[in-house]
């Protein structure tokens, strides 16, 4: 049996082509689901997720690059999905020393608080500053919904992440 060593470089190559799968899927596939009213948020699970396990530096380049794709595919002024992906990579990041990876209620936590940060961010750059008070409305019909649904995929998606980081440490 031959023994590969994965390195670093295909390492970010794994992490490169897991990001881009998660994007087509959010941008493509979840919007075609008639009955889904909003879709889980793939993109900030797998920054928070990468931050947690990998630390504040693949943290805020994994939020780099999902914001810059997220900026890249929807309108609006260049640069706000990158500083939120980036700064919850970063802040999920910081949590990596003190973090025990295989529980899941951590990043159950975390994919609540990062999902209602995400989401007031949008909030606030999109509506409140266009004049649309209507909060509320907002809270209930968009966050909530969207909040949800990334719990629940919070937990298939990190329990894999979790046990490709067991592969990548297994293998180095």
């Amino acid at each position: 049996m031959i023994n590969v060593r994965v390195g670093k470089f295909s390492k970010a190559i794994i992490h490169i082509l897991i990001i881009f799968f998660a994007f087509f899927i959010q941008t493509s596939i979840f919007p075609l689901i008639p009955f889904l009213s909003c879709s889980p948020n793939l993109l900030l699970i797998i920054t928070f997720s990468y931050g947690l396990l990998y630390g504040e530096d693949v943290g805020i380049i994994t939020g780099l690059f999902c914001g810059f794709l997220c900026d890249m595919y929807f309108n609006g002024v260049f640069g706000l999905y990158i500083l939120i992906y980036s700064v919850i990579g970063f802040a999920n990041g910081i949590l990596n020393a003190s973090f025990f990876e295989d529980t899941i209620t951590l990043p159950m936590l975390l994919s609540l608080v990062n999902g209602l940060v995400y989401n007031v961010y949008i909030y606030i750059t999109h509506f409140l500053i266009r004049r649309r008070f209507n909060f509320p409305f907002y809270l209930f019909n968009v966050i909530a919904p969207s909040i949800l649904f990334t719990l629940i995929t919070t937990v298939l998606i990190y329990k894999l992440l979790y046990k490709l980081n067991l592969i990548h440490k297994r293998t180095l």
